[in-house]
């Protein structure tokens, strides 16, 4: 091996640093050469995003469209139930956590709007497809009575007084709705569980035994001579009727079974009426007593109540609802179109 000379190893040693160094230089060369290429290439895609965007700002392609033209309707039916009015109760704010309080008088306020809004409502019906008839289902619980015998304690009228303050209340609602209309008006009814005269339900004689069937039965006998309005007074627990070539069938509501649950009276309702439909197939449902305002659409509509949220509730657990009626619209084509609470009563906001 020969014996290298310290000048040749220093020179050596230099030639390698200065291609260590050349190396490194090519490979950052390189390094920044991609980088170059990654940013022509990112400005490249913000051009083109700020020209798409400077597009958008612009006036989008649009088409020239004209209100749709279809079959003139050939009418409907506006549906307004009456129902768990509850006239003669008492209610307080102190029992109700501040959410109600009901007496005769504000029953009569209530009772006002609802006719009144029954007008309106109509009204703005009008302007989407002609109204060819109304239908003023009376569907029970129009009184509260002496079913309980606390009743006998709070109640301001008596069954009988409570029968003929509902007389003029009715008599002066349809009278309205008669002078400031010319439409027919159909009146089927049903009787509620509270205006029994008897201390339980009963079944076979159930009308026999209620105010509220002897005082329907009074007022078809007063509006016999008007040609305009029609009353269909049920006898049984359902009054079935064909609306607009739809069956409905109206019933008070208490004949639903419910023990609580998560699912409310949505599920008890539908097992019902599924039986219900085995013997007589409808197309809706139409009930109150549960004092809440639910839409099982297309099947069935839970009505409000004019009462309102209750000590009862409280007791019950039930959910808090504003005080209502209902308002359905029945065409002939597609069935129930409408259902919307009527709220009686001007709703407060409350503070949080």
């Amino acid at each position: 091996m020969t014996k290298r000379k310290p000048k040749d190893l220093v020179s050596d040693a230099k030639t390698q640093d200065i291609q260590l160094e050349l190396s490194r230089a090519k490979t950052e060369a390189a390094r920044w050469r991609r980088r170059y290429k990654d940013a022509i290439a990112s400005a490249s895609s913000y051009q083109e995003q700020v020209e798409f965007l400077l597009g958008v700002a612009g006036k989008p392609p649009t088409q020239d469209f004209q209100i749709p033209v279809g079959k003139p309707s050939s009418g409907v039916a506006v549906v307004v139930p009456a129902t768990d009015w509850h006239v003669e109760e008492r209610i307080s704010l102190e029992s109700t956590n501040g959410k109600n309080h009901f007496n005769l008088e504000e029953a009569e306020k209530r009772i006002k709007r609802f006719y009144g809004k029954i007008l309106h409502l109509i009204q703005w019906q009008q302007r989407l497809a002609p109204v060819a008839e109304i239908w003023h289902p009376i569907l029970g619980d129009l009184l509260t009575g002496y079913i309980h015998e606390e009743l006998i304690e709070t109640n301001e009228l008596s069954p009988t007084e409570a029968s003929l303050f509902l007389q003029e209340m009715i008599c002066s609602g349809i009278d309205l709705l008669l002078r400031k209309t010319k439409l027919p008006i159909y009146v089927p009814t049903c009787v509620g569980n509270h205006g029994r005269t008897t201390p339980r339900k009963r079944i076979k004689t159930s009308a026999q035994n209620s105010f509220e069937w002897l005082l329907y039965m009074t007022l078809a006998k007063f509006y016999a001579k008007n040609n305009r309005i029609h009353w269909m007074i049920g006898r049984g627990y359902h009054n079935t009727q064909r609306i607009m070539g739809r069956r409905v069938r109206f019933h008070h509501g208490d004949g639903l079974r419910y023990q609580g649950g998560v699912g409310g009276i949505t599920i008890p309702v539908n097992k019902a009426i599924a039986q219900w439909d085995k013997a007589q197939a409808v197309d809706a449902d139409v009930f109150g007593h549960w004092h809440t305002f639910l839409w099982g659409y297309n099947k069935w509509i839970c009505c409000g109540s004019l009462m309102g949220y209750s000590e009862y509730s409280v007791e019950i657990k039930a959910e808090h609802q504003h005080p209502t009626q209902t308002f359905i619209v029945i065409d002939r084509r597609y069935g129930v179109t409408v259902a919307a609470p009527i709220f009686v009563t001007s709703a407060k906001r409350e503070q949080q």
